[in-house]
């Protein structure tokens, strides 16, 4: 458990609320529906960017020391440096 902003123990949200994080799961599924105008390339480094953010969120939330320590917040930083490339290779 984490202190909260208010000072009361969060359980494993690392002061993120329920509602956000639902939010954020569902972020990835309504994707596809709402970017049908970008080419399949755009549509892949977005969902990556989506993807990414959302874990991103929900692993520093819940164990931020050991994602930082062993590297995973830079992996995933090198996810979205990557993925928003604009001379990135094309999917064919």
């Amino acid at each position: 458990m984490a202190p909260g902003p208010d000072g009361v123990a969060v359980d494993g949200g690392g002061g993120v609320d329920a509602a956000t994080m639902a939010h954020l799961a569902g972020l990835p599924f309504a994707l596809p529906e709402t970017a049908s105008w970008l080419s399949p390339d755009q549509q892949v480094r977005l969902l990556a960017v989506v993807g990414t953010v959302t874990a991103i969120v929900r692993l520093l939330a819940h164990d931020p020391e050991s994602f930082i320590v062993h590297g995973g917040l830079s992996r995933m930083c090198a996810i979205l440096t990557y993925a928003a490339r604009p001379d990135g290779a094309a999917w064919t």
